[in-house]
Formats: C-alpha cells, sequence, structure tokens
C-alpha cells in the first residue's frame, strides 16, 4: 500500500487497515449495532436500577481495581473498606491499547534491597530509590511512561466526554434529523441521525435519547437493512431495531435543535467544588484529620500546585458556597480557572475552626458535600480510610501521599485513588503513572484526575436519580410539542424565553382541545392590548384615565413627576407594592406597621365564602444569568414577558378613580355572607361611624380581606423618593405590560428597582442585558449612575464589579473616554486598584488627567486648587506602584508633571538600582536630587509643586 497506508489496527487476532476496522470494529468491537438492539431493555433496566437503593445494586468491579492476590503494593497507602475500591497503580492492566511490560513499571519503585517489613514502610522508600536512580550516571537513559510521552506529545491529557456534550459536538450546527415518538414503554425516545463520511466510507452517526439511557455511535451504512439513500426508511429499519412503538416521525420544528442543546447543558457543568484535607503521621479519625490548623511548608507547596490562593472577602467568581461578604467560612480559599472549569477548593485547615467543636461540623459541612475530596497525606506509615469522613455525597478519594521523613527537589508525589462501588474507573489510570515530580505535568495530571473523577461520579445512582426527574419534564415537553406540531402545525408558544414550561404543565393530547385552548392562551395579543393601554404616556394617561386608580410622585425635589398605576396589577406583580398600596403583610421583610397595632385593629363583619388564592410574588421568569452558554442569551435588547393568571389582575379593574364607593349596597350584600356579632351594639356602632370616612372597596378586590389595610386602600397618592423619574416609569411600564426597552444607560437604576420592589426576573434580565451589551463607551455612563446605589443594593455592587472586571482588560480605551475624567474619585480609586492590563505610567497619566480636570472644574483660589491637587493625587497614587515604571519615564514622565513628591521618585529609582531591576543612569538621580535642593525653604518647596495646573 505503500505511502498510502497510514497505519495498521489490531482488532482481536487480526491486523486490519483503517478502512477496514472501521467497517469491522464500529459493528464488532463498539457493537453499536447490539447496543441499538439492547437499548430498550438496558433503559428500562436503568430506570428501575435509579429507584433502587445502592446497598441492593451489585456493580462490577472494573479492570483497574487491585486486590492483594495480584499486586505487592495493595493496598496503596490506602485501608480496604467495604463499599470502595482500590485503582491499582503496579498491575499490568488489558486494554485496546498495547503497552510493554517495562512502561507500565515505573521508575520510582520500591527499593528491593532495603525494603522493610512493614508494606507502607517499603513503599515509602519511592522517594529514597527514585533518587538514588537518577544519581547514577548510567549509560541506559531512563525510559518514559505513557504519561510522560503523551505530555510531551499534547502538553494535556483527555478529560471525560461526558454524553451530554456529544449533541453539541457531533450534531449542532450541522445537518441533521431528529426524529420523535413516545413509546409505550419508554416514554419520550428522540432519535438524531446524520450521514458522515468516514475512512472513505459512508456512516450513519446515531444519538438515541430517553428518560434513562443515552446511546451514540456510527453505523456503517452498508449494514443498515435499507436503501442508504431514502432517510425514511434508514429511520425506520432502526427503529425496528431498537423495537420503539409507535414508529418515530421527523420533528419539523425549527428550534429543536436549540431545544435538545438546551437540554444537554443544564447537566454541563462548569463550576467545581472540591474537598481538600490534610492528613499527618498517625491520624486516623476524622476529628482528628479536621483538627489540623496550620499548614506545613508541603502542603502549602501543594496548595499552590492546585491553585491560587485568594481572599475570600469580595471574591466575584466562582464562591463554590464559601461567603464572600462576611468571612463567614474563613479568609482565604484555593482557587483555579483551568480550561474553563472553575474549581474552588474547599480546603480543611483554611475553613472556620471551633476548638470546642469536636466534630468541626463548620468544616465538614462543606467537605462532606463535595463528590471528589483531594488527601493530602503527609506521613510513612500511615494509611488512609475513606470511611473516616462520613458523608453521603463523597463518592472519590484521591490521596497524595509525600514523605514526611525525605526531604527532595523537587518534591515527589505518590498518589492513589479509592471510589466507591458505584462509580467506574476513569482517565488518566494510574497504571501508567502513578509517582509525579512537581511540575506542570502533575498539576495538569492531577486536575484532570479530579474533574474526571467528578464526572464519573454522576453515573452514580444517588446522582442519577437527582438528574432524572428535570431531564424526564424535559425531554417530556420536546416531543408534546412536536407530537402537537405534527398533528396541528402550531408552533407552540413558550411561556417564559429560553426556558421551560412549569412542572407538571403539558399541553393535552387532543388537537381540538389544544386549538380551544390556544383562543386563552393568546398572551402575545394579551401584552398588546396592556402595552397599548398602560403605558405611562401622555396620550394613555388622557385616553384611559379611568382605568388608573393610584398616583405616584417620584422625585427627591421640591418638582416631582408624577405617574400614575393600577393598584390591582401592582399589587399582583410585586410584593413590595403589594404592602404598600394594600397594607398585605406577606410574611418577608420587616412589617411596616407595629405587631400590636396589627392585632389591636377590629376583625371586618363581612368574609368572603370563597378561601383566598395563594399569591406568588411573582409570576415571570427569565432565564438565569449563570447559563454560561451565549446560545441561552437573548439576542435582543427588549425583554418580552408572557402574562398569566388573567382572573386575579382583571379582579381588580371595578375599582377605577372616577367610580368610587364608600359603602356596600344592598347586591353586594346578597352575594357574600354576613358574620355579625350583635353583642355590644352600640360599641361597634360608634367604631363603625369612627370609619365611615375610610373608602370601602367592593371585596372582589381583595378576596382575603382580613390582611387589607383600609388606610392603605384609601391612600391614592404615593411619593417615591428611592428613584429617578425616568427609572420608575420603566418599571411602571413593564409592571403593568410585562414588557421594557433595556439599555445599558437605563441597567443600573433599574437593576436596583428591580431588587428593591422584589422582581427577581427583571433583575435577571438586566444583568443578561449588561453582560451581553456591555460596551467601553457606556462604562463610565453607568458607573456614574451606580455612585447612587452600589453601597446600599447588592445587585448594583455586583453590577459593578462586572463592569471592573469588564474594564481591566480595555482599562486603555477606558482611559481615552472623555467620560473617565467625569467619574468620581471613589469610583478612579476603584478602578485603579484592579489588576489593570496596561503599563503603570499609563495609569500615573490617568490619574494626572483626572485630578487635573476635578481641579480646573473647581471655583478656586489658586492655593486652595494647589492643595486639593497635592492631596488628591496623594491619596490616588496609593494605588500606584512606581517601581513598575521605567527609570526613563519616571524622569521624563513622572518627574516633571511635579504630581509626585521628589523624595518618593528618588527613592523608587534607588529600589530600582539596588533590585538590579533596571541600569539606573547616574544622570537620573542627580537630576531628582536637584529638585530636592530647591525644597530646602518653605517657599521654594511650595513652589517646586506647581502640579501643571
Amino acid at each position: 500500500m505503500g505511502h498510502l497506508m497510514k497505519r495498521a489496527r489490531r482488532f482481536k487476532n487480526q491486523i486490519l487497515c483503517d478502512l477496514h476496522f472501521a467497517d469491522v470494529a464500529l459493528m464488532e468491537c463498539s457493537d453499536f449495532m447490539q447496543q441499538l438492539r439492547s437499548f430498550k431493555p438496558q433503559s428500562l433496566g436503568c430506570a428501575v436500577a435509579r429507584r433502587k437503593s445502592s446497598t441492593t445494586l451489585i456493580f462490577p468491579l472494573p479492570p483497574q481495581a487491585c486486590s492483594d492476590e495480584f499486586c505487592e503494593e495493595y493496598p496503596h497507602s490506602l485501608i480496604p473498606t467495604p463499599g470502595y475500591w482500590v485503582e491499582c497503580s503496579r498491575q499490568k492492566i488489558a486494554t485496546d491499547t498495547i503497552w510493554d511490560e517495562s512502561e507500565s513499571e515505573h521508575d520510582s519503585g520500591p527499593d528491593r534491597d532495603n525494603a522493610d517489613n512493614d508494606r507502607h514502610r517499603r513503599s515509602g522508600s519511592l522517594d529514597e530509590a527514585a533518587e538514588d536512580s537518577s544519581d547514577n550516571g548510567g549509560s541506559t537513559p531512563k525510559k518514559k511512561t505513557a504519561i510522560e510521552e503523551q505530555w510531551e506529545r499534547s502538553g494535556g491529557f483527555e478529560l471525560t466526554s461526558v454524553e451530554q456534550e456529544t449533541y453539541e459536538k457531533y450534531f449542532y450546527g450541522t445537518e441533521h434529523w431528529n426524529y420523535f415518538t413516545n413509546d409505550e414503554d419508554l416514554g419520550p425516545v428522540i432519535l438524531s441521525i446524520k450521514q458522515e463520511t468516514l475512512n472513505a466510507r459512508d456512516q450513519f452517526r446515531i444519538l438515541v435519547r430517553a428518560i434513562s439511557y443515552t446511546v451514540h455511535g456510527l453505523i456503517p451504512a452498508s449494514c443498515v437493512f435499507a436503501d442508504r439513500y431514502n432517510r425514511e426508511e434508514v429511520v425506520r429499519s432502526l427503529g425496528k431495531e431498537v423495537n420503539i412503538n409507535p414508529p418515530l416521525m421527523l420533528g419539523q420544528l425549527p428550534d429543536t435543535p436549540e431545544e435538545l442543546l438546551k437540554l444537554d447543558q443544564v447537566f454541563i457543568k462548569s463550576e467545581l467544588k472540591v474537598g481538600v484535607i490534610y492528613v499527618k503521621e498517625n491520624q486516623y479519625t476524622e476529628e482528628e484529620i479536621l483538627d489540623n490548623n496550620e499548614n506545613s511548608p508541603m502542603f502549602e507547596e501543594f496548595l499552590q500546585v492546585l491553585g491560587e490562593k485568594v481572599r475570600l472577602k469580595g471574591f466575584d467568581k466562582y464562591k463554590g458556597g464559601l461567603d464572600t461578604v462576611h468571612d463567614l467560612t474563613g479568609l482565604y480559599s484555593v482557587y483555579t480557572n483551568w480550561r474553563g472549569i472553575e474549581i474552588m477548593f474547599h480546603v480543611s485547615t483554611l475553613l472556620p475552626y471551633e476548638r470546642h467543636d469536636p466534630q468541626k461540623l463548620q468544616r465538614k459541612r462543606h467537605i462532606g458535600n463535595d463528590i471528589v475530596c483531594v488527601v493530602f497525606l503527609e506521613a510513612d506509615n500511615t494509611a488512609f480510610s475513606p470511611a473516616c469522613i462520613k458523608s453521603h455525597f463523597l463518592h472519590t478519594f484521591i490521596l497524595v501521599r509525600v514523605s514526611a521523613k525525605i526531604k527532595r527537589r523537587p518534591t515527589r508525589y505518590e498518589v492513589s485513588v479509592v471510589t466507591r462501588d458505584e462509580v467506574g474507573a476513569y482517565k488518566p489510570y494510574l497504571w501508567e503513572q502513578s509517582v509525579f515530580d512537581k511540575g506542570p505535568m502533575f498539576r495538569e495530571w492531577l486536575l484532570t484526575k479530579i474533574v474526571n473523577g467528578e464526572r464519573a461520579s454522576y453515573s452514580a445512582p444517588k446522582f442519577a436519580r437527582m438528574q432524572e426527574r428535570t431531564r424526564s419534564q424535559m425531554l417530556e415537553d420536546i416531543v408534546a410539542n412536536l407530537q402537537n406540531h405534527a398533528e396541528t402545525g402550531q408552533i407552540p408558544k413558550p411561556y417564559r424565553r429560553g426556558s421551560w414550561r412549569p412542572i407538571g404543565h403539558m399541553r393535552p393530547s387532543s388537537p381540538l382541545l389544544d386549538s380551544v385552548r390556544d383562543q386563552f392562551e393568546d398572551y402575545d395579543q394579551l401584552a398588546k392590548d396592556f402595552t397599548r393601554v398602560f403605558l405611562n404616556s401622555e396620550l394613555n394617561v388622557a385616553q384611559n384615565a379611568q382605568l388608573f386608580d393610584v398616583v405616584f410622585l417620584v422625585g427627591q425635589s421640591k418638582q416631582k413627576t408624577k405617574f400614575i398605576g393600577v393598584r390591582a396589577i401592582l399589587g399582583v406583580r410585586s410584593r413590595v407594592f403589594q404592602e404598600m398600596l394594600y397594607g398585605i403583610q406577606t410574611g418577608f421583610g420587616s412589617p411596616q406597621v407595629p405587631v400590636a397595632e396589627l392585632l389591636a385593629r377590629p376583625a371586618p363583619t363581612l368574609l368572603s365564602p370563597t378561601p383566598a388564592r395563594q399569591k406568588s410574588s411573582n409570576f415571570l421568569q427569565v432565564p438565569d444569568i449563570e447559563s454560561p452558554r451565549p446560545k441561552s442569551v437573548p439576542s435582543s435588547p427588549m425583554v418580552k414577558r408572557a402574562f398569566s393568571r388573567l382572573g386575579t389582575i382583571t379582579a381588580g379593574w371595578g375599582r377605577s378613580i372616577r367610580k368610587q364607593h364608600s359603602q356596600l349596597n344592598a347586591e353586594d350584600k346578597k352575594k357574600w355572607a354576613s358574620s355579625q356579632d350583635c353583642s355590644n351594639k352600640e360599641g361597634k356602632d360608634k367604631e363603625k361611624e369612627k370609619n365611615a370616612a375610610l373608602a370601602v372597596p367592593r371585596l372582589s378586590v381583595c378576596a382575603d380581606a382580613q390582611k387589607v389595610d383600609r388606610a392603605k386602600l384609601a391612600q391614592t397618592e404615593f411619593s417615591i423618593i428611592e428613584f429617578d423619574p425616568e427609572t420608575f416609569r420603566i418599571l411602571l411600564d413593564y409592571l403593568h405590560t410585562g414588557s421594557c426597552p433595556l439599555t445599558c444607560a437605563s441597567i443600573p437604576g433599574l437593576i436596583c428597582a428591580a431588587e428593591h420592589y422584589d422582581l427577581p426576573e427583571l433583575l435577571q434580565a438586566c444583568f443578561h442585558h449588561a453582560k451581553q451589551f456591555l460596551r467601553i463607551e457606556v462604562v463610565c455612563t453607568m458607573l456614574i449612575s451606580l455612585e447612587n446605589y452600589y453601597w446600599r443594593y447588592t445587585s448594583a455592587s455586583e453590577l459593578v464589579n462586572m463592569i471592573l472586571a469588564f474594564i481591566e482588560q480595555r482599562a486603555y480605551a477606558l482611559f481615552q473616554t472623555p467620560e473617565f475624567l467625569n467619574l468620581s474619585e471613589s469610583m478612579v480609586q476603584m478602578i485603579m486598584c484592579r489588576n489593570l492590563e496596561v503599563p503603570e505610567v499609563r495609569k500615573f497619566e490617568a490619574m494626572l488627567s483626572w485630578a487635573r480636570n476635578k481641579i480646573k472644574s473647581k471655583s478656586a483660589n489658586k492655593t486652595d486648587a494647589k492643595n486639593e491637587f497635592k492631596c488628591t493625587m496623594e491619596r490616588l497614587a496609593r494605588d500606584l506602584k512606581l517601581y513598575r515604571i521605567s527609570p526613563q519615564e519616571l524622569i521624563k514622565v513622572v518627574l516633571p508633571s511635579k504630581a509626585i513628591k521628589n523624595e518618593r521618585i528618588l527613592e523608587t529609582l534607588m529600589y530600582q538600582a539596588n533590585s538590579g531591576m533596571y541600569r539606573i543612569q547616574d544622570s537620573y538621580i542627580e537630576a531628582c536630587q536637584q529638585r530636592l535642593q530647591k525644597q530646602d525653604s518653605r517657599f521654594s518647596e511650595f513652589e517646586s509643586f506647581d502640579y501643571g495646573i
């Protein structure tokens, strides 16, 4: 075959070329057609198994498991524990890849001549033996392990591919077809098919999903018993292989790929929390281990391998359940962002320590809720037991052992792994290499092992059951929409953009019922009607004034802006408005009136015969801002919402400004049951006369009349001083119509209003918009607006942190914008203390420009201006690292500006010269000393700092 032959592939006892291997191995080795035939029983079996307890199931041991029958190193510094299997690091594992025996043995094997009777001490001599072997200048070079070869070849190790990534990797964005059915046994099933050409052979790539089971693979076109050019026949043949009934139908909804992608993205995690515990010699129990409060130098060194030590207070990245506001979970932690995966390590010695708590619950509650735990064992004769940490969630322990007696540079680590029986093996395997020197390769290997261990644990029954319910509902929803579209041709109207319908809501199977029901679910038309009527514009107010019944006076000045609203709609949409307009306490926050006053109020004599409906604080929902995929982020700046609970909203339309009744008429008394107490009738008559001035609305406005504050109900004007008129107008439009335009200029005030009035959907939509449409041109405008809010509202503080993180890589462009000069000093300081990716001299020039603009904008005499400039630059320069500015720029840029004291510049030049950072010319120091000599007198000192004004 000559140069056309790429490589020979081994399959069973045959040597095949690539072309034949693709046909034979895909059908027999991977046996994907057999997987399709067993798809139905496997899916049903998985569903039954996940309903059982893990203790009643039997899990086969993987071939990587170790036992004392075959491995002399068993149990690898671990204590054998029922329910766990130990991964072997010495045994020859039979896999598809052929390795020489020399590749499975490491150079760091135990020194047989110096072996002790104790197994752990013998394995502890690994470092010593390896050091001796490395010092021998032998002629035979050390043979590289498979891990070392892979590291040199690719610079990394393979992450386990989760099944949820399959659709996005192979199908999404390419031409493929999605077929669906509602199987009588399996429930919803979706088959995705795509034609590919592999090794010059036609293949069908197949992905079959059910609630509890998914299979994916390739089938050669020649192996399908149907006309390969007729897609319907191919799918019909595959459906018969899977034994699906009724047959598969082609889904023709255009948004089906996006819905399938969302289904997968729910279960793809890009944020992990991992436990790290420190074990010393002769520590075996949970109490002894968690009582360690000091880090040894070797443990500190190991934590640097894992990630970066970060200050928790103010930390704006993945928190991993730790407190970043009040330091309630410790001051520091270890964090890393690796391959786009954020990992927060729960280090036992960094978590809160309570001396009088023997169980150390403050530490265990974090580590015990992790799935993977890294155990750092600094001992020679101590073994670790996975049962010592009692937890239902911990499934994998990765033991990293160093010798407490032998000091070696670089530090050498020996790795062991113990895993629960229900978790399978995961790469990279220990038999390829289990002893590592400190370095980039070990860090990459260890993080890969941690992430793959977490992903492998997701298949355990405990976690699989958690995911199955969510997956079931979402898959049923997709198939129901496809079925309805196939029968009626109707495109489903989503309840929430980018999200899913509420749990338990399903369209009826009858097309007739569905079409009738759509007449009442026409939320688009309802939103248009509300937008036309309830927008706070002059035309709407003039034409539909009779529909509004409350007035808001907005602003802090005497010239307040007047807005009108509908009490019932605002009360339904917002818990805070419900308390403001009706006085109804919902159980959240502090009451607006004392409890004693509430108890002293007389109960109304008229009661509603119908039970009060439970009202949620909101009924609109927006996709979660933590969804990492940009495909789920809306591309339009207009946030539209659908309406529900129409009966609750329209219940208050009977009450208007132009028609208010002070008393109930006879018809009303006939409709509602009367509960009259005739005792002490004279006192009650006086009480009635006392409250006669209060307006009594119809009880249809609020069925739960006992909770309504009549004084609040009678009030029609309310003052709003927290927000500016434009922000409040947009808020009212959103509450009345379900939609509002979002711009970066309006986001700061609107995001605080959403938090103030308890509107989480609007809050999330604002963060979505800011995350997607943030630009350097609007950053300064947003920061100026947030100046009045960020110290009062948590959302404003988070938005400021988001903007500051956005600025870090765009600081130079920010300094060039004219709006930068209008920022407050506190905002400038917050920007300058960040890790800006600009030279330090550019930061100084930006500070100087801002300070000069500040002084020029103030009307003051020259002496006051110079003193103000001096104080301002001293405050700003605290965040300036002068030693990072080159000597040339210090003399040519900083020194002539007269904004930094000459003494400090001279000290910086001397520091640079002494530390060897730069080669300092004598002329630079002389120039600075000459300026210092001019400061002998008070006048010369004052003149030397004329600040360039």
